[in-house]
């Protein structure tokens, strides 16, 4: 479950495993089922028994993989995967393509994951995208929330701050930025010349988790079923 998704079907079958033990089925025996086996892996806070759900988990497994890949751009796995699969693009922004292996499928289907919960920490600012990453902590989408139009996604974080003396270069965040977004220059940056790094924001300590992942998931999966289900109505 940390490399591959499983079928859809084996998940199933799994679950009316663990269903038929928890409801004391035994063999062709039919017992009542007293709650939806949907509503068990929810938290016991909200009235469910707490299971863990195998599609979720099996999600936040593969996206532990995928934090590796973004912390280890050194890796053989890395350069492998980013000259098969995203050669002019981050990791973040890659898809499935064509043919592409099974392994980088399950990979793909954990991104989502990990574009929730990232967030830039600005070190020389050289490979950050001012207007296409998560990179101002403490806002709304951590992203740019005024976007003036003579930004570009191109621009670096780094073309806005004093590669001399290491600061923010205040006027041309004046000039580019609306008031609201000039709070960035509260972000602290290092004296020294320091790579960016990469931090997971549902961790106090910056540090990714597969029990955070996993909680992730599960609100993305209950959000995604209260869409579905207010379109159907």
């Amino acid at each position: 479950m940390s490399v591959f998704q499983l079928p859809m079907k084996l998940y199933d079958e799994l679950d009316s495993l663990c269903a038929k033990f928890w409801w004391g089925q035994v063999g062709n025996e039919r017992k009542i089922h007293w709650m939806n086996w949907d509503k068990l892996p929810t938290s016991k806070m909200e009235g469910g028994m707490g299971f863990r759900d195998l599609r979720d988990f099996n999600l936040a497994m593969l996206a532990k993989q995928g934090w590796r890949m973004l912390q280890g751009n050194d890796s053989l796995l890395y350069k492998c995967f980013k000259a098969r699969y995203f050669p002019r693009s981050s990791f973040l922004d890659a898809k499935e393509s064509l043919g592409c292996s099974y392994v980088w499928r399950s990979l793909v289907a954990a991104i989502p994951i990990l574009r929730s919960g990232y967030c830039w920490r600005v070190g020389n600012g050289s490979s950050i995208s001012v207007l296409g990453d998560k990179w101002i902590p403490n806002y709304p989408i951590n992203k740019v929330l005024h976007p003036n139009n003579e930004l570009v996604d191109e621009m670096a974080i780094s073309e806005l701050i004093d590669s001399d003396l290491h600061v923010w270069r205040s006027d041309v965040l004046m000039a580019l930025f609306h008031r609201e977004d000039v709070e960035i220059t509260k972000i602290l940056l290092s004296r020294r010349v320091v790579p960016n790094s990469i931090s997971w924001l549902h961790n106090k300590n910056g540090k990714f988790t597969i029990k955070s992942a996993y909680k992730v998931a599960r609100r993305m999966r209950g959000n995604g079923n209260r869409a579905e289900s207010s379109g159907g109505l």
